[in-house]
């Protein structure tokens, strides 16, 4: 069976999408993943509180008359629904379109190599390879200050040195990407929920009890415990291994997430290490659920 990438590989590993969320060169929290936590721990009602007491401190500062002051606001409001006038009628462009492949595409892991004719799954191979081991790593804020609680924000220290640490070392510890979500159970203070690929069950033990970064955790966690210093947090995982066979997938008009966005080692047929990106063109073929489940036919 030929497999149809819809990226070609890459000779730099991409960072999981997650990973990029919070990468930004002034601050994490100015990120795509920072800003979307700042908004989560507010209420609508406590942003336009903040927007009215800016506006009422830029009225009773500046030196001019009240209905100067607002001319920035309704430049603003003016600007804004201009835009999406011009996005709705493919004026300008519309930047949540950017990477989205129409169509139907799907996911599965690559050939360790690629050959003369391109990724190729010989006959008899489970469709989509091999099997794999999902983590569900969540967590909590439970204290008033939310985002800025102390340990809320220590802990977050340490989650992202492991994070670090699987990035920079994904073949040793069979990581294949992460992504981030978060709950839609309250107004506020979310859980958030990563969902990480590994290659299988063993790299995950073998990772949590050789990994430095998440022994620190663990002794941070620990260590703070005994004195009730994280009664006000949640954290929580679980793990399910997936058996080769077991797990298909199929994204339609979508650019690449979840286990489409992650990343795998591979080789060319000169033997140069690559990183392929397990999305597919599934428009002529995985067709069904059980075509993406099942075998290689002759």
């Amino acid at each position: 069976m030929e497999l149809n990438p819809l990226h070609a590989p890459t000779v730099k590993r991409p960072l999981s999408e997650s990973t990029r969320g919070w990468i930004h060169p002034t601050h994490p929290l100015m990120g795509t993943q920072g800003r979307f936590r700042i908004r989560a721990h507010f209420t609508i009602s406590d942003w336009l509180l903040i927007g009215g007491l800016l506006q009422s401190i830029v009225i009773l500062l500046l030196p001019i008359r009240p209905v100067y002051a607002l001319l920035p606001t309704f430049g603003l409001a003016i600007f804004k629904v201009t835009r999406l006038v011009l996005k709705v009628n493919g004026v300008i462009e519309n930047p949540l379109m950017e990477g989205v492949k129409q169509g139907r595409s799907c996911a599965v892991f690559p050939p360790p190599e690629i050959g003369e004719k391109g990724m190729v799954r010989p006959v008899g191979e489970s469709v989509g390879g091999d099997g794999m081991c999902i983590l569900l790593l969540s967590n909590r804020c439970n204290h008033p200050l939310g985002l800025f609680y102390s340990k809320f924000r220590e802990m977050g220290q340490y989650a992202k040195g492991m994070y670090i640490e699987l990035e920079q070392n994904p073949i040793e510890n069979g990581f294949l990407g992460y992504s981030d979500y978060s709950s839609n159970d309250s107004v506020t203070q979310p859980r958030a929920l990563s969902i990480m690929y590994f290659k299988s069950i063993d790299h995950v033990h073998k990772w949590a009890h050789s990994s430095p970064a998440h022994r620190a955790a663990w002794e941070w966690w620990d260590a703070e415990q005994k004195v009730r210093g994280v009664d006000h947090l949640t954290i929580a995982h679980e793990i399910y291994g997936v058996e080769k066979g077991k797990w298909e997938s199929i994204y339609v008009n979508a650019k690449p997430y979840d286990f489409a966005a992650t990343s795998h080692a591979i080789t060319d047929a000169g033997g140069k290490k690559l990183w392929a990106c397990p999305a597919m063109d599934a428009s002529r073929s995985f067709r069904t659920s059980a075509q993406r489940m099942g075998d290689v036919r002759g």
